[in-house]
This record gives structure tokens, sequence and C-alpha cells, in this order.
């Protein structure tokens, strides 16, 4: 199963703002952000970026390659 990164923006009620990054895996890219969404809904991912919303139209989301057998 293929491994993504989904990039999700993120902006605090301050203005600053950021990204957090989920490394999730998927056999598609949908499974992934939807797997990635729901990690970002929970209590540990709300603190770690401080209750910063989400930014979902600017969401990326790239598959990991491996280096190995290239």
């Amino acid at each position: 199963m293929p491994y993504w990164a989904v990039s999700i923006p993120t902006r605090t009620a301050e203005g600053t703002s950021g990204v957090h990054v989920f490394i999730v895996t998927a056999d598609r890219p949908e499974q992934a952000r939807g797997r990635a969404l729901a990690r970002a809904d929970m209590p540990t991912s709300l603190r770690h970026r401080r209750n910063a919303a989400l930014r979902l139209a600017a969401l990326t989301i790239a598959e990991i390659t491996p280096r190995w057998g290239m």
C-alpha cells in the first residue's frame, strides 16, 4: 500500500499560518485525504496545531515514492 503526504494549510485566529502534514497509507489519493482528515479531527491533532483552522481548499496530496529498487 502506498504512502501519501497530505499537507493541510492552517490559520490561527490571530492570522498566523502554518501547515499540518499527515503521512498515511492508502490505495488512492482520495482515501489518503479521508484518512488525513479523520486524523486531523483527533484531539491530539487539534492540540498539536493549537486549534488552528484547516484550510481544506488548499489541501495537497503527494505520493511518497521510495528510492529503493528503482
